[in-house]
């Protein structure tokens, strides 16, 4: 009885998973998740109640796990830079692969991962604003005090400003990567998850040591 409640649960969270990252919340219905999960009504009630609970289970899902293997490697190389500090190329590397790789993962071949991820953020749900804040804004509040190492003569209101910059940044390309042909005029491909986590990286690291000028 277990193992069934554990197959259907886990049908149910890829299913919704796949919908929500391609539909969006609101371009996604119970009925959509039933069919392509193949189980029925009492299923989702069972083990979630409403939709609003299923997409938040759906992303604390994703987030917890990518977050762990995050903190697991950020914390490697702070004992690995011992007295040194991490060069910058790499926090940020170390914050964002997770991100780009989901979407070039085997199990991933369409990016759902890094897509519900991306729209997540820049169409901002408030029934998830705590998942977000547990699983996603504190661990970015980690990274950027490594990040802040390197910009030490940035007034703390422009390094926020530059930081929600290239957060948004991230999230935004990670939520229409699979579009980049129609929003670059085909100069780059879609879901080229590799290119994209090299530019971006090259972005980030620009962004925070680029001298300030005041007006």
């Amino acid at each position: 009885m277990k193992a069934l409640e554990n197959k259907s649960l886990k049908q149910i969270l890829e299913a919704a998973e796949c919908l929500f990252s391609t539909n969006g919340y609101y371009g996604t219905s119970i009925r959509d998740v039933i069919k392509k999960a193949k189980v029925n009504l009492a299923a989702i009630n069972y083990h979630f109640g409403n939709k609003e609970s299923l997409y938040c289970e759906v992303l604390r899902r994703r987030l917890r796990s990518m977050n762990r293997d995050r903190l697991e490697k950020l914390a490697s190389a702070i004992e690995l830079a011992g007295d040194k500090p991490i060069p910058l190329a790499l926090i940020i590397d170390i914050f964002a692969r997770p991100l780009f790789e989901s979407g070039d993962s085997p199990l991933e071949k369409n990016g759902h991962t890094s897509r519900l991820i991306g729209r997540s953020t820049v169409e901002p749900l408030p029934f998830a604003e705590e998942v977000l804040a547990s699983e996603l804004h504190m661990t970015t509040a980690l990274f950027a005090r490594a990040i802040r190492k390197h910009a030490p003569t940035l007034q703390p209101k422009d390094f926020m400003w530059r930081l929600n910059f290239v957060v948004g940044a991230m999230h935004h390309t990670l939520a229409t990567i699979h579009q980049l042909p129609i929003l670059t005029r085909g100069l780059c491909q879609n879901n080229n998850h590799k290119e994209a986590l090299h530019h971006f990286t090259q972005f980030a690291v620009n962004t925070f040591t680029a001298s300030s000028q005041n007006s």
